[in-house]
């Protein structure tokens, strides 16, 4: 674990020292003649912040996606993007690309699969701290308003938060985005039929792969319609076949029952300076089928299955799943003479009626969550701080059953509490 904190640390400095020239080089694209490479940009995104952790845990925080080094400093994400639009400010239609990598603690625990089955047997924070997290052409073609397309790897849609914590009003990532699905990869098509609503349909493969693994692919649908200027609705879902198990150091698939996760969300802002978010999501797990195991010889009761654990949810299913939650945030922010100041309340409850969903939740019994959290942010004005944002961020979190550890490692508390100061910078 040291040994991958102390990787993490180091390419985190490389990439900072890449961060120092990189407006050099941004330049020298935009100074270039006008040509297809002379339109692309080089991006980078770097956060680190310092936890503590009131229960002075020895494990990890029960913070679910992100941010789970219990005390001390950590590198939660760098970031280095290189893209190209597929047209230009002339003519918007082409062909461009995006390839974003990460390191750092957040990327652990969405970071795809690549055929490895310690993915799903071993704990998130053994992963490598780094990993694709974006990887696709672009391509804008002239039909009708313009139909943009995607084919690759993609950032899911579902839900309000962003992976990127630049573009979160908070340092952590909520109950709800964690239980999300995290990236797909296929083809994804954008399309406005209207000025004010924007639709996006994907064909996509499960399991967070790069590339496909035999399996029957998903669709992802979301829709954003904003009415009038202040207010905007967002909403979709992830439906398809994810279902799998593992057994005899094989991974198998039950493509019979379909699950999906969907989500609707609202946000309100009357002003420049205040917002308002009310966001709800709702996952249904097909479960894994009898006769999947019968046909691939593992017998009922299933014998040798190591992942995941199995709870009989009918006479013919495991695994049968729910969970539901709902979000708000209260967002404020005031420019001054000496830069930015904003404020953030969020405040989120999740029901995982089988325990099937959270990390932290037993399988088979269900579990209640809470998590409020109040972020301070400042963006200075000051000559040498551009692009740079300061955050202090608490957090209180709880559940109906014990699951955050005591400092002997022990679920003993049903309550945690954490602060975080974040540093963020970004190009």
């Amino acid at each position: 674990m040291r040994i991958k904190l102390k990787l993490a640390t180091f390419f985190s400095f490389l990439l900072f020292s890449i961060f120092l020239t990189a407006a050099t080089v941004k330049n020298s694209y935009a100074d270039s003649a006008s040509s297809y490479f002379s339109n692309i940009q080089l991006l980078g995104t770097l956060v680190s912040s310092y936890t503590y952790n009131f229960a002075k845990s020895t494990g990890y925080n029960g913070n679910y996606g992100d941010n789970w080094q219990s005390d001390g400093f950590a590198v939660n994400n760098a970031d280095i993007t290189l893209r190209r639009s597929p047209g230009t400010s002339s003519n918007p239609y082409g062909v461009g690309f995006h390839i974003s990598l990460d390191f750092g603690q957040n990327i652990q625990f969405y970071k795809a699969y690549y055929g490895n089955l310690s993915y799903f047997t071993e704990p998130f924070q053994q992963r490598t701290p780094y990993d694709i997290r974006k990887a696709y052409i672009n391509i804008n073609l002239p039909v009708g308003s313009g139909l943009d397309i995607h084919i690759g790897k993609e950032n899911e849609l579902l839900g309000f938060e962003a992976f990127n914590p630049i573009r979160n009003w908070n340092d952590t990532y909520s109950l709800l985005d964690a239980a999300e699905p995290s990236t797909l990869t296929g083809v994804f098509f954008t399309y406005n039929f209207i000025p004010q609503l924007t639709s996006t349909l994907g064909i996509a493969n499960t399991i967070n792969a790069v590339s496909p693994i035999d399996n029957l692919p998903v669709i992802e649908l979301n829709e954003s319609y904003t009415p009038v200027s202040p207010l905007t609705f967002n909403g979709g879902f992830i439906y398809g076949a994810n279902s799998y198990f593992i057994a005899n150091n094989t991974l198998y698939q039950d493509n019979l029952n379909k699950s999906v996760y969907s989500y609707i969300d609202a946000q309100y802002s009357p002003t420049n300076d205040w917002s308002f978010v009310l966001d709800y999501e709702l996952g249904l797990g097909g479960g894994i089928s009898n006769s999947v195991f019968a046909d691939n010889g593992i017998g009922i009761p299933p014998a040798n299955v190591v992942y995941p654990a199995l709870v009989q949810t009918s006479n013919s299913t495991y695994d049968k799943s729910r969970f539901s939650g709902i979000a708000g945030y209260i967002h404020h922010q005031q420019t001054y003479g000496f830069g930015q100041v904003a404020e953030t309340l969020r405040e989120v409850a999740a029901y995982d009626q089988n325990g099937l969903w959270e990390m932290t939740s037993t399988p088979g019994t269900g579990y209640t969550y809470i998590d409020s959290t109040l972020t301070l942010a400042y963006t200075p004005s000051f000559k040498g701080f551009k692009n740079i944002q300061f955050r202090f961020e608490l957090e209180h979190q709880g559940a109906n059953h014990d699951v955050y550890l005591d400092s002997a490692g022990n679920p003993t508390h049903s309550q945690q509490n954490t602060m975080n100061l974040m540093v963020l910078y970004s190009f």
